[in-house]
Order: C-alpha cells, then structure tokens, then sequence
C-alpha cells in the first residue's frame, strides 16, 4: 500500500492527535491528576457495576470509565482488567510502562462477553506513545465513525528510541472506520494494529513485538502495520513476531513489516481483504532476513496497484517466503516490487509454496524488474496450478541488469494460456504441464508429463486442503529434482527433503501415495491436444484415456476436441463410473457428425448387457434413449430431436429428473422434447465417450469430433441448458442463496466470491439474487474475465435497483487504469459503454437507453460487441435501445466485477440494488436468444 518510487509525503503528526483526543473525547484526562507509582497490583474496570470514585483495586471497588485509567501511571507487573460483558467508549491511552520481565497487562475478568473498547471515531481506541513492556489481550476493539478519517484500532507510537515488549494478543478487532490517501507512503496511523515510527528519530524502534491470536475483520485502511512514513530509516525494529492472526476483510494490506530486521511472520490467515483500498496482502519493505511462512492468502483484491498474495519489496534482502498456500488471488501469488532502482536486493527466497488459481489478472510471480542490481531469487521446489479460465501469466517483467531468478524445481501445472517473461532468468529441473505457451522456457532437464496431483484444483479454504497436491504413486515429478544447496531441510508438508539425495520436483517431497477413489461428475473438455489422457476437469477424479484410433482437432470450446472416425478402437475410455444413473443426471456434449448413418453414441456409460442411455444420432436424428433394464430384452424410451447435418456442431443434452420422472432432450440449449421415463437404474461400468453398449459388446462407435462432455449429478434447468447449449463462457445464476461462493454453471471459470457487504437476496429467478448496498468494496468479484474483450462479445444481467442515482455499474471487467466495458446506469439511464484503450483519456462509445428505470422494478440489460461491424448496441427487456459506432475495445483479461467498474485505477461505480442472472457470451447473440434471456 504505497505509492511507486518514493514513500513520500507531508507528515502528519499523530502526536498531536493523540494528545488532543485525550484532553477532549468523553472527560479521558481532567479529572484527576495522574497517579504516579499506582498503589493496586491489579485495576479492574466495570462499566455497570464501577465507580470513578472506588479506588479500583478489587472486583467489588471498580473504576467506571476510562477516566481514571487514562490518568494512572502503571508500572512493571500491574494489570487493567476490563469486566467482561462492559462496554467504553473514547480512548484507551495508560500511562507509564512495565519491565522485560514484568509488563503491565491489559485484559479481562468475569464471565461473559469479552470487554468492548469502542473508538467512536477517535484518532485510535487504544492509544501507547513511548511507552514500553506491555500487553494488550482479550479485548474486543472498534473504532467506528462517519465520515471516514484517519483511525486505528491500537495504535503504538514511537519517537524515543528503542522501546521493548509490547505485545498484541488475543484481541477481537473489528469495525476501523479508517481511511487512506493513495498519496501517503502507509496507513500507518489508520489501521486494526499499527505501530509507527514517528518523528524524525531515524534510530528509533522496538525489540520485543510479539502480535499473536488476534481476529481481524472490515478494518481499514489496514490490517497489521510496522513502519514509519519517512522515506529513510534505519533497520532497528527485531525480534518482531506475527503469528496465528486471522484476518478477513482488511481495507488494504493484511500484514506488513517495514524497518524491520529478520521479522518472523507465521501461521497468519488473510482472506477477502484489499477491496476498498489496496496492496498485497502480506509484504516487507526495508527489511533484511524476514521469514514468512505457514500463512495462507486467500481472494485478495487490488483496489490501486499491487494485490499479490506477497510482496519482497524494496530495499529487502534475504527474504524467505516459504511453506505459504496462496489461492484464488487474480494478481498473483507474490511480486518483486518494484524497479530496478527501487527494489529488492541481495538474495529472496522462494520455496515450497502452494499456489491455486492466482494470476488470472496478472502474473503468479510478477514484477520481476523489481529485482535491482546483484539481486537473485531462488525460486525452487514451488507448486502452481493454474485451472482452465486463468488466462494470466506465470512470470512477468524483467529483473535488472546484473540481477536474475533462477527457477528449479518448481511444477507449473497451467491449463490457461497466459505465458512467460524469460530474460535474465534461468530455469532447471521444472515440470510444465498443460498448455505450453510458446514464450515456455527452455529446460534441459524439463519434465512435461502429468505430476500426477492427488486432486488438482481441489484445494480449498485452509491450508491443510493444499493436500490436494501431493503426488500419486508414478508421478514423473518423484525423486527427479535437482538438488538445492541449503534447501531448508523440510518441504510444504512438513517431509525431510535431503541434503544428498535428489528430492521431487514442487512443494511435495514424500513418497507417491494412491490415487482417490472417483466421486461423481466429470467435465472433458479435451483442450490438451497432445498425448492420450483426457483429463477431468470437473476434480472428481475420473480421467479418461483416447484409444488408437482417437485422435486430436480443433475444438468448438477450446484449442482442441477429440476425433473420432467410427471404427471399433476410436473412443475414450473412463475407468470409472461418472454418474449414478438411477438417481438424476444431466449429460451434455458438442458433437459436430462426420456422417449420419447407423447409431452413433456420443457419450454413455456400461451396463454389464446394455448401456443405461445413449447420447446419440439415431435413425438421423439426435437422441436422448435409456433402457428400462441392463438387458436386450429391455424397454426402451426415446427423447427425440431434429435430424443434423454433417459439418455444423451441435450442443447436445439429455436430462433424467428422476423427481419428475422425465427424460429431456436439448439441442443448443433448446428443449426438443420431454418424455415420460420410471424404469431408471444404476449401472456401474466404464464410462464412455464415442460408443455404447449392446449385448455385452462394444457398439455404435460415432463417427464425429467431439468437445467439452459432461457428465453432472443432478437435472440442469431449463436456464442452464440454455446457457450451456448456446455456448456461453459464463453463466452465473447467482442462486447460491447462502455462503461467500459465485459460482459459473458452465464450469469454464473458476467460482468467485461475495466482497464487503454483498449479501442474498430475492433475485428475479431461482433461490436468490446478488444484494448489494452500494458501499465501497461491495460487489461481487470473480477471477478472471470469460469473454476476449478485444473479439465480439456479449453480457447480460437482470438488476432491479434501490436508486436510481450516479454511476452504478452492474457489469464490468477490471484493468490497470479503466474497464474495457460498462453495463450500467448512467445519469438516470441503462447504458453500454466501451473504451479502445486502458487509459482515462481517449474517446469511449456509449450507447444510452430510452428507457428510465425505477427503483424495486426488474429489467434485463444487455451489452454487445460486434467486432466485425465496429459497433456496440444495448436492448432492454430485449427491445434493441441503440448502437454506436466502436472500432475496438481494449483487451483485458482481469478480473470480473458484478457491482462495481475500475477509473482511475480505482474500484467506483458501486450498485445499490440487486444483481441476478449474468452471462457472458465469446460473440454476438441472435434476437431470439437476447429474448430468450430476457424471457423471466
């Protein structure tokens, strides 16, 4: 949280702040003249049973208010015990200080629910300023107010030299109504915990900082802060220990250390944080020999510059990030911030780290031109997973001239397309999997094999889930590292790696372990284009192999789909069964027939006779058949469709609702019939795609390319076989109506996430809708963008609104300075807005509605753009409300954002009502289907 090039700015002296929020807020100080060498052990404080006139020293004679607190000066060994189930407002600033051997400790008594300090908008709610030796534990903290100002929660202030033990612990933080001008070098003065050095002492710091067990949550503009706002320091603060804090939802930065020398920062959970202001979640800078390890970052936003996981910042040297789980955090995993004048130096090191889905707006490990100068990154024995839809990067920038990164050992597992920035780095021993980029680096000793994951992308919330990515028995990624010199000794999951004996490629060294059992559902989208594995993407473990006579083309949905040519050897074979067909099951392909004869089956599953269904052409026409028993002398029951042609594709989908007892049939998203159906039941053979079953033997082998198949448990509504069978990129239903998860339907994206205040509400279809407050940093946020912004697209989503007031954008996709498009409303009115270029200035194209919505009143709105003609048009409720001329639209593939758009490189644009329904599509749609979607 910083700006680029220079920590810079006029100092505001918080001294004087402090010092006038004592004399004034609530009568702290005033009363009393303050009590030298206290005469109590302990002070305790009750708010309903105390009296300002008691002398505080028992639980029967407690003080009220914070008065008599303030005006104490404590010393080594004395306690402030708040009564649990009480409640202050105003500041908390003791006086005095304790010894190394004797703080003075504040915290609780009683039963109940733990002491509330309430800021109420104050410059802090607790309040030390060169002061020493004490703790400050089991408290709840807030500190709220309108309008937004620089505030903490506990800040600790610094002008006198080097200060000992103070320590953090066990506090509920919650609720710091703070703010941040992107202009200031750090919120060091307006975060949950800050502790700053103030002044213009440059010697000055602490030894003995020890921030542990605290809960964190919607604090702003940070979350943990050690530093100062002068751009030059010395390195004086040590021994700083930051372990086991939870925090979620921190405006900007989660956990920073700046000044520091060989801080420890461990155990720490940072999840959802970064929307309303911004930066990486956990970063040093100015810091020699930090370790930071066993932490997890978590859906991390950048509502400015940064939002990495990590970050070695400038003037650091001798960083170790290690043994960290980072996931589902569009800019990266960690960065080298930030030039090659201004950056880290001597040697980082990056090791036995987890990484799942970050990047997708950026890089996973970014910023490489943040290595000055003699700097090298040791980059080893990492593990990155990158899933189908994370189009990012895998590297980017370019280290300084005599600087360099040196990446060994690490896996890249990347089904997205993103690439890599290669100068000045050097790579040995890795594993790259997946799709190869051809700006891939040379490897001597690469490995391109599959590693092997237990379960990739089935990491979760934890970092106990990273056990996804331990490798099975047979993995080429087993014993065949290279050996790293001061390796660290143990690896992501606590293994030995050796000092002498070769370890494994990524962040796992054990031995191989056994492959899960398969769970239900399977996704083959075919996009490898090499090799015989077809791989499911679904995570449920039921990958398939192509036999002979299957081989590999272009694909409908992706760079490649499966051939098949009709002959007995041409398909691919599941070993498992994907589906329980007695229960209802949905199973969908892209078929494109390279002729109409005879039966063809495009995907089933074996009985020990016969197949339970058929996904097929038959007698020329598609359909959906199942058969009432596993035998030939069974009944069977057809859905039927229309007759194909050779060439064009086809979306097929048949559906079983075994609660309605009915077969469906759909073809490119359209129902095309339903048909009674009662006799299902389960099969438990291979599941296949290109054949069926018939007598025990092999049959009906198709003679067509096939793309993207699905087999799902559970019967799709009519809405999601529309989406998915008219080739949307996206679909979000925005039905969840519970949890912090946004999930896509058609599977192409990875879930996104509920940001600030966005909640559940009554949506215009299905469980529910997106219920946002119009609050900054309310939205909901999804990783990636689903759609080339740059080629013809087109978004949608129903939005019924609160006000009618300002800009509130209900679709947009985020980079660096603008979006490249905005469906929104616009001076009273829906509109569709485009901009040529990631930059403010230029001329956008805007298309404005005739229609004026009002509030509590549901509409569809639709954006479009055609590429090919130049133009982009908007429809409401599916009436066509204008084009424009557009020749192009900027190409971004960053982050999506249901509720807000980035200006300025600033998230704005907030919307005060309820989104529902939203799809994105990689083309132009036909009337039909724009009213289709706009068909409640």
């Amino acid at each position: 949280m910083r700006t680029k090039g220079k920590w810079m700015r006029k100092y505001t002296r918080f001294v004087a702040a402090i010092g006038a929020l004592i004399l004034g807020v609530g009568g702290v100080v005033g009363t009393a003249a303050p009590a030298s060498a206290a005469g109590c052990t302990t002070y305790y404080v009750s708010s309903t049973t105390g009296s300002d006139t008691n002398d505080g020293c028992s639980t029967v004679t407690p003080w009220k208010s914070l008065t008599n607190v303030n005006a104490t000066t404590y010393a080594a060994g004395q306690q402030i015990l708040f009564a649990k189930g009480g409640s202050w407002t105003g500041t908390l600033a003791p006086q005095g200080s304790g010894s190394s051997s004797n703080p003075v400790v504040i915290s609780s008594y009683g039963t109940g629910a733990t002491p509330i300090i309430a800021g109420g908008g104050a410059a802090a709610a607790v309040s030390l300023l060169d002061q020493h030796d004490w703790t400050i534990q089991n408290l709840e903290i807030t500190n709220t107010a309108v309008p937004l100002a620089y505030r903490a929660g506990i800040h600790v202030g610094n002008n006198a030299g080097i200060l000992h033990g103070i320590h953090v612990l066990n506090d509920n933080i919650h609720d710091i109504s703070g703010t941040w001008n992107n202009t200031d070098p750090q919120p060091l003065d307006t975060s949950a915990i800050a502790f700053e050095l103030m002044g213009s002492n440059t010697t000055s710091g602490w030894d003995d900082i020890l921030i542990e067990g605290n809960t964190l949550f919607k604090t702003d503009a940070g979350g943990i802060y050690l530093g100062s706002k002068q751009p030059s320091h010395d390195k004086s603060t040590s021994n700083v220990v930051i372990q086991n804090n939870t925090i979620r939802s921190s405006g900007g930065n989660s956990i920073v250390c700046v000044y520091c020398n060989s801080p420890l920062v461990q155990y720490n959970v940072s999840t959802d944080s970064g929307y309303r202001f911004s930066g990486a979640a956990m970063w040093s800078g100015q810091t020699t020999n930090g370790v930071w390890q066993y932490n997890e970052v978590a859906r991390n936003w950048r509502a400015y510059v940064d939002g990495e996981a990590f970050d070695i910042d400038n003037n650091d040297s001798g960083t170790i990030l290690q043994y960290n789980y980072s996931h589902d955090n569009p800019w990266g995993f960690m960065m080298f911030c930030c030039s090659a004048t201004f950056g880290a130096g001597g040697t980082s090191t990056v090791r036995y780290n987890i990484s799942q889905n970050d990047g997708a707006s950026g890089a996973n490990f970014g910023i490489l031109n943040g290595l000055v100068p003699g700097a090298v990154a040791q980059i080893y024995n990492n593990t990155i997973y990158m899933p189908a839809g994370n189009n990012g990067n895998i590297t980017s920038g370019t280290p300084a001239s005599g600087a360099s990164a040196v990446f060994t050992n690490n896996i890249i597992y990347n089904l997205g397309t993103g690439g890599y920035s290669t100068t000045r780095t050097t790579w040995n021993h890795n594993l790259m999997y997946g799709n190869h980029p051809s700006s891939e680096p040379a490897d001597a000793a690469k490995v391109t094999s599959d590693p092997q994951f237990l379960a990739p992308g089935g990491g979760g919330d934890g970092r106990s889930s990273a056990a996804a990515y331990q490798l099975r028995s047979g993995s080429p990624a087993l014993g065949t590292g290279q050996l790293v010199s001061g390796n660290g000794g143990l690896d992501y999951f606590g293994n030995p790696v050796s000092s002498s004996t070769a370890p494994n490629i990524g962040a796992y060294n054990g031995p191989g372990l056994a492959a899960p059992a398969p769970a239900a559902g399977g996704f083959w989208r075919f996009d490898t284009g090499t090799g015989t594995a077809a791989l499911d993407a679904s995570g449920h473990n039921n990958p398939g192999t192509l036999q002979p006579g299957a081989t590999w083309t272009t694909g409908k949905m992706g760079p490649s789909a499966l051939s098949l040519t009709g002959s007995s050897n041409s398909f691919v074979d599941v070993p498992s069964t994907a589906i329980d067909t007695s229960a209802s099951y949905t199973v969908q392909a892209w078929v494109k027939p390279g002729s109409l004869s005879g039966n063809q089956t495009y995907a089933s599953v074996d009985g020990n006779v016969v197949s339970p269904f058929y996904l097929q052409l038959s007698g020329g026409k598609f359909a959906f058949t199942e058969r009432s028993a596993d035998s030939t002398s069974s009944t069977y029951t057809q859905a039927v469709g229309p007759a194909p042609t050779v060439g064009p594709w086809y979306n097929l989908m048949g559906v079983y609702d075994s609660t309605a007892h009915t077969i469906k049939l759909y073809v490119n998203g359209v129902l095309q019939a339903t048909t009674p159906y009662t006799s299902a039941w389960k099969a438990t053979g291979h599941t296949t795609i290109g054949r069926g079953k018939w007598n025990g033997a092999q049959v009906d082998f198709a003679n067509a390319t096939i793309d993207d198949v699905r087999m799902i448990p559970g019967a799709l509504t009519d809405r999601e076989a529309f989406a998915i069978g008219s080739g949307a990129s996206a679909y979000y239903p925005l039905n969840e109506n519970g949890g912090s998860v946004i999930s896509d339907t058609t599977g192409y994206t990875t879930p996104g996430w509920l940001a600030g205040n966005a909640t559940w509400g009554s949506g215009k279809s299905g469980a529910s809708g997106l219920s946002l407050d119009g609050s900054k940093g309310t939205f909901g946020a999804t990783p990636a963008t689903p759609v080339d912004t740059s080629a013809s697209f087109t978004v949608d989503t129903w939005v019924k609104l609160n006000s009618t007031t300002g800009f509130q954008t209900f679709v947009s996709s985020y980079a660096v300075n603008s979006s490249p498009f905005y469906l929104q409303l616009a001076g009273g009115k829906f509109s569709f807005t485009t901009r040529p270029a990631d930059s403010t200035s230029g001329t956008s194209s805007t298309v404005t509605s005739t229609v004026v919505p009002t509030t509590a009143t549901w509409y569809h709105v639709l954006g479009s753009f055609d590429a090919s003609a130049g133009t982009i048009s908007l429809y409401v409720n599916g009436t066509l409300q204008g084009s424009t001329g557009a020749a192009s639209v900027f190409r971004s593939s960053a982050a999506i954002a249901l509720g807000s758009a980035v200006w300025a490189r600033t998230p704005g644009d907030f919307v005060n009502g309820t989104i529902d329904e939203v799809h994105f599509y990689n083309r132009t749609l036909s009337p039909s289907e724009i009213a289709t979607l706009a068909t409640p």
